[in-house]
């Protein structure tokens, strides 16, 4: 129960890497709120989580609406008395993979609509209405989930890997800004996972140290970030990603 008695928001959790984080803050103790675009999926997560003796409410959430952001922020402190953790994992994933081509091709339409789902709805407009209710509570912790194209040069993804690149960069101002109000903020840098069950890992190539990654693995990573555990943890960029990063046989193709 390292999470009892503080309550989570978990942006994009129908499914993946959202949905194993909502369901373990849940086991953990935690009042958690499941959010998405897709109401059958997020019933189904809650229903999942309360018939294992845990608490959690489904919120539809669009993270491209800064309304929708604004209402649901404010509705999970309302239906839950507080809020404690913000988990910003939500990305437009079926928007960037039809969209892998070299940056020269894009659309300032195509690059705007990447930039706003994955950091402007998920990271900008959560934090700045979602801030004054850890604020409210005395404290907390935010969570956001970026990815290994932050920090890896992949071509065809200048415009996720952009956005992903503005999540590590924001995650040490916004460290450093809400310090005063006993607030940390983290971000994990995630590696390849195999999120659903169609996922084979087909088509990836070498370089893990480990082996490819699933939900839980970044799950236990956001949940000791939210927990007191990690105190002593603010503004820092945590990777998990089986070693690929650092793997410089991989990348030098050895």
């Amino acid at each position: 129960m390292r999470l009892e008695g503080k309550v989570a928001i978990v942006s994009g959790s129908t499914r993946g890497i959202g949905r194993t984080t909502a369901e373990m803050f849940a086991r953990e103790g935690a009042k958690v709120a499941v959010t998405g675009r897709t109401v059958d999926r997020g019933e189904k997560v809650v229903a999942g989580i309360r018939a294992g003796g845990g608490e959690a409410e489904f919120f539809p959430l669009d993270v491209t609406n800064e309304e929708s952001v604004h209402s649901v922020m404010d509705a999970v402190a309302e239906r839950f008395g507080k809020l404690d953790v913000l988990i910003n994992n939500a990305a437009p994933t079926d928007v960037v993979s039809t969209q892998v081509k070299p940056l020269t091709d894009y659309t300032t339409e195509e690059w705007n609509k990447v930039l706003v789902g994955t950091l402007t709805g998920n990271v900008f407009w959560a934090c700045k209405y979602g801030l004054p209710h850890l604020m409210a509570a005395g404290g907390g912790s935010v969570v956001n989930i970026s990815s290994g194209q932050s920090v890896v040069g992949l071509s065809g993804f200048a415009a996720y890997s952009a956005a992903k690149g503005g999540i590590n960069s924001i995650t040490r101002t916004l460290a450093v800004e809400n310090a005063p109000h006993n607030i940390r903020v983290n971000t994990i840098i995630v590696g390849r996972v195999i999120a659903h069950r169609g996922d084979t890992g087909v088509g990836v190539g070498p370089g893990h140290l480990t082996r490819l990654g699933v939900p839980d693995d970044i799950a236990y990573c956001a949940t000791w970030l939210a927990s007191d555990e990690a105190a002593f943890v603010t503004g820092s960029l945590v990777t998990a990603d089986g070693g690929f990063s650092i793997n410089g046989n991989a990348i030098a193709g050895m």
